[in-house]
């Protein structure tokens, strides 16, 4: 009489066949052979800035790259994931290959001849069976976004950035930003004469970004809420732009500004050093929106 067989899930493993397979036994007790893949691509499809063009971005071709991942046959080769941001968002439309345990970034992928050209690449890299520099039309698109990675361009980068835990009683830090009263404005800058006389046309204030404008009001608003006296930054500022004029920097009065402003928080106290870097990099890489 015939015993009843195993289920296909219940045989036993034999040992040629654990060494040719990615097995995985699930929670549920089942085991499964997950896929091993030469590489994985990840388009940043509709998330912060990638594919919005209500923000000026061009739209990201979610079709052209699910049509061409299938009719190439890539599945379990190279994966596809279409999804949420990956970071670089000013440098939208990006997508990241990781291949052979590279990660190679492209940026501005705003065309289909370009999701063509990636794919064309895909299948250069698994023709040489390694990685091999990515076709003209992709090479000047390509970047790092990566600390353990060297620029493309073979240029340094600086962007070390320790982590600082934040308490959970810590108070929340912050710069006032609202518009002085003119008063008060007026009678700060009303002595501001020499080096540190402030731009002007036809009389009135010269700011030709609104950041200029911003740094301006933080400084008036610090000073209104007597964290420092007005003469100890105007002096401070009249050093900077001298010590700025013998070193022979090129920058305007409000880069002037915003040092002299920046050191004399340090030096109250108002902000740490860290604080104010930690707060540049929100800004610069886009952790925070900047708001005009």
């Amino acid at each position: 009489m015939l015993q009843d067989q195993p289920s296909p899930d219940e045989q036993p493993v034999s040992q040629y066949r654990a060494r040719r397979r990615n097995l995985v036994r699930r929670n549920d007790g089942r085991t499964v052979n997950v896929a091993r893949t030469r590489g994985q691509l990840f388009v940043c499809a509709d998330n912060c800035c990638c594919g919005r063009v209500q923000d000026g971005f061009a739209p990201v071709p979610k079709d052209l790259y699910q049509e061409e991942w299938e009719r190439r046959r890539l599945r379990n080769v190279v994966h596809l994931t279409m999804g949420g941001c990956l970071g670089p968002c000013a440098l939208a439309n990006v997508a990241l290959l990781l291949f052979d345990g590279q990660a190679l970034w492209f940026r501005e992928l705003n065309r289909p001849a370009l999701v063509y050209a990636l794919y064309d690449y895909v299948e250069q890299l698994l023709d040489a069976d390694g990685l091999v520099p990515p076709p003209l039309l992709l090479s000047d698109l390509q970047f790092t976004g990566s600390t353990w990675q060297a620029r493309p361009d073979g240029q340094p980068v600086d962007d070390f950035r320790p982590r600082r835990p934040q308490r959970a009683d810590a108070p929340a830090q912050g710069c006032p930003t609202a518009a002085p009263e003119e008063a008060t404005a007026e009678r700060l800058i009303a002595d501001m004469e020499g080096a540190a006389a402030m731009p002007r046309k036809n009389g009135e204030l010269v700011f030709e970004a609104p950041w200029q404008g911003r740094a301006f009001g933080m400084a008036v608003a610090l000073e209104r809420d007597a964290l420092y006296e007005w003469e100890e930054f105007r002096q401070r500022l009249i050093a900077t732009i001298g010590a700025a004029d013998a070193q022979g920097e090129v920058s305007g009065y409000y880069e002037r500004w915003l040092a002299a402003f920046e050191g004399l928080l340090e030096k109250r106290g108002i902000v740490t050093k860290e604080e104010l870097e930690e707060r540049t990099f929100q800004f610069e890489f886009g952790e925070r929106d900047d708001v005009f």
